[in-house]
């Protein structure tokens, strides 16, 4: 009878050794608390990396910072990086999605999630990434969620000046940047006053960022009135290498106001290259276009007298070659007939003087004496208000003559007249005075 006690009283004894064992176990097998996401990260699975890609970077240098989430549980969230300000330091999220995956480390199967924030530090100096708390949602077995935040270190990194003595706002700094320029219609056509022409710089900078770019500075220029358009930024991103690269766009019309030559200065741009770790130049090289007839505003746009004409002779050389033989030839045609030409003037005006003779006689005859005095006056060269000699320099006898012929041309009377005889007396002093009043031939380039 006591045997048999003892025997239960031992079995329950180990029921009751038992029933405490499977409690530990299960105690210890049962998953964190829902509201408490510590025992995760205490038991080791749920973790944090964050890691900075580059360390001694140059100013405006862009610096990758990932944050990774891992977990031996799934998430139920998608990894949200929160507002990140560093002092002098642009920080930009990456704008692509959080990258998940899954895999397995020393046989554990882990779930991650990560992002990326870039950098870009605007000075030189020592740089310090501030505890970052990350919300993370895991599910558990039960299906259960488990929300909280991890926490990360804060981070250091420095960053420095390429080259002293450079202005960092004008600065690029890239592994890869390109400056180009492009117009909208081709700089080798003819271009007038008034025509208008727009030419479109473009800056692009490799792993970077639009606040970062500098401007393009594009002076005023002589005989063009310019319209500069307000600058176009954006970012670019590449799918096939996942980077982003920053580009700049600044358009300016220019309005052609004077003939000439217009030129578009050289634009020059520092950049600082990641790659190489050398200081380089953007270059765009000046652009030239004709406003107006090149060949002539050549010619004249030259300061020397001597260079203008010295090009006006190169350029219209078989011109003065012909005006000269032209020349040459009509002087040697006039030298060989000068005679004739004397002889050829002296008869048209004994003919002209023989026309006006007969003239006059058929005047007086008509009794047209006003119609005379003007054949008189054409004779002797003179006209009624000429100061010259004529009549003074006639005869007594022809001045009476003519005096009567001036009284007649006024007078009203039909009985006086002029005789034949005074006619030809007349004619004869004024035939003569013409004679001693003649001048020697000279020639005369303007003669048809």
């Amino acid at each position: 009878m006591n045997k048999t006690k003892s025997t239960v009283r031992s079995f329950d004894l180990l029921k009751c050794w038992f029933a405490v064992l499977s409690a530990m176990v299960l105690l210890i097998s049962m998953p964190a608390s829902a509201n408490d996401i510590s025992q995760l990260i205490s038991d080791g699975e749920l973790k944090l990396n964050i890691e900075i890609k580059a360390q001694g970077v140059a100013v405006k240098q862009q610096v990758a910072l990932d944050v990774e989430v891992l977990s031996t549980r799934p998430f139920k969230e998608e990894l949200a990086l929160p507002y990140l300000d560093i002092p002098n330091t642009v920080v930009k999220k990456d704008e692509q999605k959080v990258a998940r995956s899954a895999r397995t480390i020393e046989g554990t199967k882990w779930f991650t999630q990560k992002a990326r924030y870039y950098l870009y530090p605007m000075q030189a100096g020592e740089f310090t990434v501030p505890e970052l708390n990350i919300p993370v949602s895991v599910e558990l077995a039960s299906k259960n969620v488990v929300e909280g935040a991890i926490q990360s270190q804060p981070i250091h990194f420095t960053s420095k000046m390429p080259v002293s003595n450079i202005d960092t706002d004008a600065l690029i700094v890239s592994p890869n940047a390109e400056l180009s320029i492009s117009t909208d219609r081709p700089l080798t056509d003819e271009f007038e006053v008034g025509h208008a022409v727009t030419a479109t710089y473009t800056l692009s900078v490799a792993n970077s960022h639009m606040m970062l770019l500098p401007e393009i500075n594009i002076p005023d220029i002589s005989g063009v009135e310019l319209y500069r358009k307000p600058a176009v930024k954006e970012n670019v991103f590449n799918r096939l290498n996942k980077s982003n690269t920053a580009t700049l766009k600044q358009q300016v019309t220019l309005i052609l106001q004077e003939q000439g030559k217009v030129v578009l200065p050289k634009q020059t741009m520092t950049w600082w290259n990641t790659r190489t770790n050398q200081l380089e130049s953007l270059t765009v090289e000046q652009q030239t276009l004709q406003v107006g007839d090149a060949k002539l505003l050549d010619s004249l746009s030259t300061n020397s007298g001597f260079q203008t004409v010295s090009n006006w002779i190169n350029q219209y050389w078989y011109y003065l070659v012909i005006a000269a033989l032209f020349i040459a030839s009509t002087a040697r045609l006039v030298t060989n007939h000068f005679s004739e030409l004397q002889r050829y003037f002296a008869a048209r005006q004994q003919l002209n003087t023989k026309k006006l003779s007969i003239q006059f006689c058929r005047h007086i005859e008509r009794k047209q004496y006003n119609k005379a005095v003007q054949d008189i006056y054409e004779l002797a060269g003179q006209t009624p208000t000429s100061n010259g000699h004529f009549p003074s320099s006639l005869d007594p006898e022809s001045i009476m003559i003519w005096n009567k012929l001036l009284t007649l041309e006024y007078s009203k009377s039909t009985t006086d007249a002029i005789s034949e005889m005074e006619t030809k007396t007349l004619l004869k002093a004024i035939n003569h005075l013409e004679k001693k009043q003649a001048s020697p031939f000279k020639f005369n380039w303007n003669l048809n």
